[in-house]
Formats: structure tokens, sequence, C-alpha cells
């Protein structure tokens, strides 16, 4: 009897596990492809951009690390694959001390399991340059890294570069008709590797075997250049069949920015020559990534009464909002007419940003008081540099307001319905930089609309 109660509930216990792993099976089947597609891994590569000033030996202008990394998305990681911090242990030195720029902080990516790949991704780009090295442990043989340029929907577009790994060394197996590739020269001066050439690796990389030198890929800067445009970038390491580790660091991609009105004020000391006199942030490309969750979505166009032209706005909030919560500002600087020398102040200048939020019963004082609030809600929205306030700047004000009648600024400046957001915000720079306290009155009557007298958190919209 006891026997027979035994086999029972052991035939239970089956019935339950098999039913609980038919239940399980059945939901990871019900999963949907865009929640496997948004969980991804990501590879963060320091952006760079060229600023304004020159100097003779750096002719196209210093560079200037943007505050936001280009994400590289991996779809997944096979076995073996991983991404390290560049250190004396992974990589055999310090960031800077293995040829990255200052103050950047680059990643490792790797591959050591046989008969694997490992691709990463950016949303797209247009880019003016890139460095990296490559690495290998081994036998590693015939392993490949390529360089790659993707459309917008992931389609191939351009083979950029393709690098075998030979005994010590790599070979440039393939390199794009109109890239330039220089070996340890980073201004690209002098003469260039060309297809079929040798590279060695002969320096210590810690864990990752030995390198390369620093490989700069130089694009094109004809406008007529099919690699002139907005591409995904991408990376991707094939590994054999042999036991090895194959890795690569992407120290840097130099990318193109749009000039915006105040970027000649940027803060910061270029990388190379410690110039200084600001640099570029808008961005030229659409936010187009492989995985949704990548970069923050682009804003959905909101077709207001802009004459056929889509409406992107940001959030305007009061001055009274940002007085009300002056603790926890958006990072970043702001002009305020009369202080600094008209030089940008630090949103962390707590009692300057007080004054000039409280206003006043002077021209100047009211215009700080809407401008100051005006150029926090671009800063909470990501600032110059994010692809909602670049949209947001190309909307006209016929987006915000239903009515306008036009004002002639002292410069002969119209500011009608038709006139772009980035205009307004560029002459309202002028009235600080160029002290036109006549055009005051009429700019923070337009700053007035957006930002609202709301103290509240809600976002102030005006059609």
């Amino acid at each position: 009897m006891k026997n027979r109660t035994a086999v029972y509930i052991a035939m239970l216990c089956l019935m339950i596990g098999y039913l609980t792993l038919q239940t399980a099976s059945h939901h990871q089947s019900v999963i949907s492809p865009k929640a496997k597609a948004a969980d991804f891994t990501s590879l963060e590569v320091p952006a760079v951009t060229h600023g304004f000033s020159t100097a003779p030996t750096l002719p196209n202008g210093d560079l200037f690390l943007l505050p936001r990394p280009l994400t590289l998305a991996l779809a997944e990681m096979p076995d073996g694959a991983e991404i390290t911090a560049v250190n004396f242990d992974t990589f055999g030195g310090s960031p800077e001390m293995i040829g990255a720029l200052p103050n950047t902080q680059p990643s490792v990516l790797s591959a050591s399991a046989p008969n694997t790949k490992v691709k990463a991704v950016s949303c797209a780009e247009s880019i003016w340059d890139g460095n990296m090295f490559i690495a290998a442990k081994g036998n590693v043989v015939g392993d490949t890294v390529r360089f790659f340029l993707e459309d917008s929907e992931g389609k191939p577009a351009h083979e950029l570069a393709l690098f075998t790994v030979q005994f010590n060394g790599l070979v440039v197996t393939d390199l794009h008709p109109e890239i330039m590739l220089f070996v340890n020269n980073r201004k690209a001066m002098g003469p260039s590797t060309h297809k079929g050439d040798f590279i060695p690796m002969s320096d210590f990389a810690g864990e990752s075997g030995n390198r390369s030198g620093l490989l700069t890929f130089s694009w094109p800067m004809s406008g007529n250049s099919a690699l002139q445009g907005c591409y995904r970038v991408g990376i991707e390491l094939a590994r054999g069949s042999a036991e090895g580790k194959l890795s690569a660091v992407v120290t840097d991609l130099v990318v193109n920015r749009n000039r915006v009105p105040g970027d000649e004020n940027n803060a910061g000391l270029g990388l190379l020559g410690r110039l200084t006199g600001g640099f570029p942030t808008g961005i030229p490309c659409k936010a187009e990534c492989p995985f949704a969750g990548q970069l923050p979505d682009p804003p959905t166009p909101n077709t207001g009464n802009g004459g056929g032209t889509d409406c992107n706005a940001i959030c305007y909030r009061s001055p009274q909002y940002f007085l009300l919560n002056i603790n926890s500002l958006p990072r970043g600087t702001v002009l305020i007419s009369g202080v600094n020398y008209n030089r940008p102040v630090s949103t962390s200048d707590k009692q300057k940003l007080t004054l000039a939020l409280r206003g006043g019963f002077t021209a100047p004082q009211k215009f700080n008081e809407e401008f100051v609030a005006a150029q926090l809600n671009v800063l909470n929205a990501g600032g110059d540099g994010s692809p909602k306030v670049f949209y947001a700047m190309e909307g006209r004000l016929s987006c915000y307001f239903s009515s306008f009648e036009d004002v002639t600024l002292s410069n002969g400046f119209v500011l009608s319905l038709d006139t772009q957001l980035k205009d307004v915000y560029q002459q309202a720079r002028f009235c600080v930089t160029e002290n036109r306290v006549a055009d005051m009155p009429a700019l923070t009557r337009i700053f007035d609309t957006l930002n609202g007298n709301n103290p509240l958190a809600a976002c102030n919209y005006q059609r």
C-alpha cells in the first residue's frame, strides 16, 4: 500500500513539472520581438567634434568632447564576448597612456569563443574621423575585424575597412577607396596605409595580448562623397575555430555638428591644442537607431499652425518654477545681461541665477527673468546637442502663437510668425552681447508667452 501511494505521488509530481515547463515555454514564446530588441548591450564610444578656433597645427580646429557618447548597441553577447574598461589589466595601460584622447573613457570589446561574431552598431551619425586599436591573443590567425556603415534601415551601405589577423600583425584586407588610413598619426598627416599593407601588433595589451598602433580613419570632406551623410556606424569581430581572443577599442569617433546660436560661447578646452572659442552642437542626423531606447526617441511631430511645417515643442516652464527649484537646476551655462561681462554663467551659481529669475522693473531685469528661464528650459530638454531641441529650434513661432504682430529689431531683423525659434534665441543673445536694450521688451514678451507664469511643473504650451 505504501509503495502504491509513493508511485501515485511521484506520477503527480511529474505531471505538475510537465505542466509548469509547458506554461513557461508558452510565456517565452509570446515575448514580442520589440521587447527583445529593447534589451540590448551598450558599447559607449567617446564622441568629439572640431571647434571653431584653429591653429597652424590644427587647421580644422581642436577636438572637443561632447557630453553624450555614441552608443553602439549589441543585439546579443555570444559566449566569450565581453565589454570592459580600458586599463592596465585589460589593455596594457590607461586610456590616455595607450593613445586615447584626454578625459575620455573608451571600452574594450572582446570575443574569445571560437566561431563567434560580435557586432555593435550606432544610431545614425555624420562622421568626420574614427580611431581604434585592434589586439589579439592566442591562435587567432585568420580572425577578422570589420568597420562598416549601414543605412537607417540597417541594410549594408559601405564597407569601410576589413582587417585580417596574421602572425604578429594585421593585414588590411579591404579599404574603402575614399577612406584614408593612418597608423599612430591621429592628425592624419603624411603617408597613409593602403589595402594589402601589414600593420604590426607589437605593443603589450594586458589580457588582450598585443595591440596595433592607433588606427585613424580619415573621411573624405568632399560634399559629393558617398560617405558624406547620416549612417549607422558599426564594428564586427569574427573569431575563427582556434582558441584565442580578439579585441578592439574604438577610442573615439569624430562627428560633424551644425553651428547653432550661442555655440561660440561653449566653454571648454580642446583636447589636442587646449584651444578655446567654442564648438558646434547641432545634431545633423535624425536619431534613427537599431533598437528602441538606444537614444531618447525624437519628438513626435505635432502639426500646429506652422504653415505645413511640423512643430516639435519642448516643455517650457516659468521663471517662478525655476526659482522654487533653484537647488535642482539643469547643468549647463546661461547668458545673463550685464553679468559676468556678458559671458556664460554656470547654472551652479545659484546667487546669480536667483537674482536673474527674480526679474525687476527695468527692461534688462525683465528680459533676464524670461530669457534665463527660456535657456533653462532648453537645458532641461537636453541642451542644444539633443535631437529634441534640435528639431524644436527648427520650428517657427507659428507653432506657439496663433497671432503675432511683426516686430522689427534695431538691427533690421524682423520677428514674425515665420521666424524660427532658433533665430529668436540668437537675437536674444545679440541683445546681451551687443547691449541692445531697445530690443529687449519685444523679446521679453515672446519668452514670457513661451515660459508662462505657472509655478508648478506643468508644461506651458502655446498654440
